[in-house]
Order: C-alpha cells, then sequence, then structure tokens
C-alpha cells in the first residue's frame, strides 16, 4: 500500500479511496490512515460496503 500510495503521491494525486466491505478488511485500512466517508447497508445482501478514504502528503522535491 505505501508503494501505491507514493506512485500516487509522485503523480501529483491529492488523496486516495477504496472500498471494501464489512466481511473485507476495514479495520487493515484503517491502520493504514483511512477514515470511512461512506457507506451502503445490506450490499450485499446481509453485509455493508464502505468507501474509505486518505489524504497524500506531497512528493518530496516535486515542483509547485
Amino acid at each position: 500500500m505505501s508503494l501505491a500510495e507514493a506512485e500516487a503521491s509522485n503523480r501529483g494525486c491529492s488523496a486516495v479511496w477504496i472500498d471494501t466491505f464489512e466481511f473485507q478488511a476495514r479495520s487493515f485500512y484503517e491502520r493504514l490512515g483511512y477514515t470511512c466517508f461512506g457507506q451502503l447497508e445490506n450490499y450485499p445482501k446481509g453485509f455493508a460496503r464502505f468507501f474509505m478514504q486518505k489524504p497524500l502528503g506531497r512528493a518530496q522535491g516535486s515542483d509547485g
């Protein structure tokens, strides 16, 4: 994840977002600094889907 985030930052991205399901890895992403900004209940049936985001710092040595 850190390599993907660093590459995104190097390409000028200011944030990243992912989506995950209740039965997957929400806590994993929270440990990496992601926060939940949206949730769909009962999607799929009996579970929730979470949308998570994380701001990225500017790449070191970048111009502007």
